[in-house]
């Protein structure tokens, strides 16, 4: 139960920011704000301060226009202070995120009486390694003459680049993130200024004072609010929890954008490896392992592991070759090959297994090597290399060891079965480009990740809330409790839009003459488009597949010269930011986009008056994870296309509905060009669940 003294501080904040942000109380939001308050104040403590009851966790679909950022931070934030709690938002997108920390928390930390810190939680990769860095212009100076092991040396070109990001990070000017460096940082540049978590050595290297990775560590430490994106919350959630990021049991998380949180966790649990990349691999490790011994010697606690290397990298190899044929008979000139609930025929499965013996013993040598290397970096240890050895050798036995890792967790699950009745593992071959040529990667993937959430991040997190303008497909819960874990006994909630959605704007189901499906489509679309779409006003064209997005391009492209800018050709900022400079300019402008258009992208007003969605957005029918998913649920005797296509669909096509009306100021039109709608047994459905447009 909420007490007395907490709710009445809500309610207090909730006046002071609307006042000092000259807003409009709404509704829904104070709805929001009492669920989410009721939620998190029924938690009851055990005798270590966890939570130890079936409550405090709440699922919110707040409508476009809530103002949902203010309503659960208002919420939450009292309750994490006075329960001593760490509050970490996390988001799907990069442009989320930066509008939680550049604009409203530092809007509530300026107006509010309750006083608080936040700071941004950004993996490793994201911050520059000073000591990275200063090998880098070592290479480039002469000073180290090293050869690098990987043939990544950096180019002269960069020079100015590093020597600017050592003047501005030593002066203060820089704080070491990539993401407030002024310009763009290729992949290629950046590669040799970050450290993955093998290659650090830690508080045992010279730069640790100055290093900004842990600088932003310290900085989170202080913080009652973290911004995190989920991508981060699942890595460190995959390393037991509290890794990274404050421990779930000391943590109330709040998942914006939340319906994208089981997607991601699927992604992050999907493990691959390249037959030809890794027969590459194990050469190089033959030839890093040759130099390292010239260079370092033989210690007695390497020695007879070292010593084993070169017939387990042997074994490795041959198995190696022996899967190629295999996956390229089985492949059969197609790009992917889906194995059916994930069975892998008995010859690959068991030459996959004949792989595992002889890696064993390699990561085993790696990992100790890499922990003999660190010894010898720390000043107070007596290590078993010189210093100046150690400083060589630590970062690349370190990225040596992560790929064996990684190589070694693949082909157990890759390799496994299931106990009968467990949920298939999607597992599949694809062809992929490498080098100049090509590869066959072996890829798997559970089908569901709702027991690994519940596991490690429901039943021990704090509390929870999780949010965003769609998490109801179909108007029901049951997609998102299916695939990301809830519980049954969390708090649901569906807070309506204050939009007058019947006034606002209108929706038009366009019934061209040909099927989606049929060849003629893509031509009746370019007519109706011709047609209907006036280039000189602000008009948003949603496709779902960029063949036809190109196709559609170049039949307009002359006429529309001045007026067509599209995805793939610009960046999508340098696409948003050059439509709004035409359109403010006075001119209209088109924009043809993909999926990543059709959720995050914030046009409102004048800039974006119609919405067009060519085709109902159904996902790739040859996902190969949907399908296994698919297969499961068809030998369960259930509906894959109602029970997963047809409740994805209906949430993607929400988002895209959800361009239009950003503001209550907004109007303008949707038109979708898929006769299914009205045609389909299933098109009412999704009408149903879309905004209340007045139809046309």
């Amino acid at each position: 139960m909420l007490q007395k003294e907490t709710k009445e501080r809500i309610q207090s904040l909730y006046r002071e920011a609307i006042k000092a942000l000259e807003l409009r109380p709404r509704y829904g939001q104070r709805v929001m704000i009492a669920e989410i308050a009721k939620a998190l104040g029924s938690i009851r403590e055990g005798e270590k301060d966890e939570r130890d009851n079936d409550a405090g966790i709440a699922v919110v679909e707040a409508g476009t226009g809530t103002g949902k950022t203010l309503a659960y931070l208002i919420a939450s934030l009292p309750v994490a202070i006075e329960r001593e709690r760490k509050l970490l938002v996390s988001t799907a997108t990069v442009a989320l995120q930066e509008q939680i920390l550049d604009k409203d928390l530092p809007a509530l930390k300026k107006h509010l009486s309750l006083p608080f810190n936040f700071a941004l939680a950004k993996g490793r990769g994201r911050y520059l390694c000073l000591a990275k860095l200063d090998k880098a212009l070592q290479q480039l100076s002469g000073i180290l003459s090293t050869v690098d092991l990987f043939e990544q040396t950096p180019e002269e070109q960069d020079r100015e680049l590093y020597e600017k990001m050592l003047m501005k990070y030593g002066s203060g000017d820089w704080d070491g993130d990539r993401d407030r460096w002024d310009d763009e940082i290729e992949h290629k540049q950046w590669s040799h200024l970050t450290a993955t978590h093998r290659e650090c050595s830690n508080r045992r290297c010279p730069h640790f004072q100055n290093c900004a990775f842990y600088k932003a560590r310290s900085a989170m430490e202080d913080a009652d609010v973290i911004v995190a994106n989920h991508d981060l919350v699942l890595a460190d959630l995959s390393l037991g929890g509290g890794a990274i990021l404050p421990a779930p049991e000391k943590t109330i998380y709040v998942f914006d954008e939340g319906h994208h949180l089981a997607d991601k966790a699927l992604n992050h649990f999907r493990l691959e490896f390249g037959v030809r990349s890794t027969r590459q691999w194990l050469k190089q490790l033959e030839k890093v392992i040759e130099q390292f011994i010239a260079d370092a010697g033989m210690p007695v606690g390497l020695m007879h592991s070292l010593q084993e290397m070169p017939a387990n990298l042997q074994a490795l190899s041959q198995s190696a070759s022996l899967v190629w044929p295999l996956v390229m008979d089985l492949m059969q000139d197609r790009d992917r090959q889906r194995f059916e609930f994930g069975v892998l025929p008995e010859s690959l499965r068991e030459l996959l297994q004949t792989m595992k013996a002889p890696l064993q013993p390699v990561v085993h040598c790696l990992d100790k090597m890499s922990d003999m290397l660190q010894k010898s970096l720390d000043p107070n240890e007596t290590g078993d290399f010189q210093r100046e050895v150690a400083e060589a050798w630590q970062a690349p036995v370190g990225i040596m060891l992560a790929r064996a890792e990684e190589l070694s967790e693949a082909l157990s699950w890759i390799a496994a079965e299931e106990a009968e009745g467990e949920l298939p593992v999607a597992r599949w071959l694809s062809k992929r480009p490498y080098g100049d040529d090509w590869d066959i990667s072996l890829s798997a993937s559970p089908i569901s990740v709702a027991a690994q959430l519940r596991r490690n991040l429901w039943s021990r997190c704090y509390g929870a809330v999780v949010t965003s303008a769609t998490l109801t497909a179909l108007n029901s819960f049951n997609s998102l409790k299916w695939e990301a874990g809830l519980p049954d006994w969390a708090v649901y909630e569906r807070v309506a839009s204050p939009f007058n959605y019947p006034e606002l704007g209108q929706l038009e189901v366009v019934q061209l003459a040909s099927d989606p499906k049929s060849e003629a489509f893509e031509s009746d679309v370019q007519n109706w488009l011709k047609e209907a779409v006036n280039p000189d006003e602000a008009t948003l064209v949603l496709f779902s597949s960029r063949a036809q997005l190109e196709a559609t391009r170049d039949y307009f492209i002359r006429d529309w010269y001045e007026h067509l800018l599209c995805q793939g050709y610009l960046p999508k900022s340098e696409i948003v930011r050059r439509h709004k400079e035409r359109i403010d300019n006075g001119k209209g402008n088109v924009i043809f986009g993909l999926a990543s258009f059709a959720e995050g992208i914030d046009l409102p007003g004048e800039y974006v008056t119609h919405v067009v969605i060519v085709k109902i957005p159904f996902a790739v029918p040859d996902d190969p994870i949907q399908s296994a998913i698919s297969e499961w649920m068809e030998s369960r005797g259930r509906n894959p296309f109602m029970e997963l296509t047809l409740p994805a669909a209906s949430i993607r096509l929400i988002q895209a509905c959800g361009r239009l009306i950003r503001k209550e100021s907004d109007h303008g039109k949707v038109s979708i060009l898929d006769k299914r709608l009205v045609s389909s047994r299933y098109g009412q459905l999704l009408l149903d669940s879309l905004p209340p447009f007045r139809r046309v």
